[in-house]
């Protein structure tokens, strides 16, 4: 089966649901007729940009999980998977839970703080890049305002 078919019936399978290791994934396509190894199934993962979070694995802006797309769901997402913020120069670090990095990544990338210009996610880390090291103190301000609103909030 070429690649390209592969990852269509991987990104199938997500659209019915998050679904929570890569391995049930690999299980979830052979019954589909195709074999994959996990280590496949995590480039595949990678390539079609699908995001792990709190309930699984699921593709960028596939329901619920992912919807965020106002100041207040943000804020919401950020309360719920941030643990640290800090600058590193023009760096802004956001230390989340494992596994929620990408999903945190994924709504500041629809409603990028003033400043940002990229993100790239891990597993538990979050780089916004900013232009310099004063932009990234306010956005560090303006992410922790976020999630201290939010708090008093609740």
């Amino acid at each position: 089966m070429r690649r390209e078919r592969r990852r269509e019936l991987l990104a199938e399978v997500l659209r019915s649901g998050p679904v929570q290791t890569q391995e049930e994934l690999a299980d979830l396509l052979a019954e589909r007729g195709v074999e994959v190894t996990q280590a496949t199934v995590s480039r595949d993962l990678a390539a079609i940009g699908a995001i792990r979070g709190p309930q699984g694995y699921a593709l960028p802006g596939e329901g619920a999980l992912l919807s965020v797309t106002s100041e207040t769901e943000l804020e919401s997402t950020l309360r719920r998977h941030v643990v640290r913020i800090e600058v590193a120069d023009a760096l802004v670090v956001i230390r989340t839970a494992p596994g929620h990095a990408g999903l945190l990544g994924a709504a500041i990338d629809r409603r990028s703080p003033k400043g940002v210009v990229g993100t790239i996610a891990g597993d538990d880390t979050l780089f916004l890049a900013t232009p310099s090291r004063s932009v990234a103190a306010k956005v560090v301000a303006f992410l922790e305002s976020a999630v201290e609103s939010t708090e008093q909030a609740a």
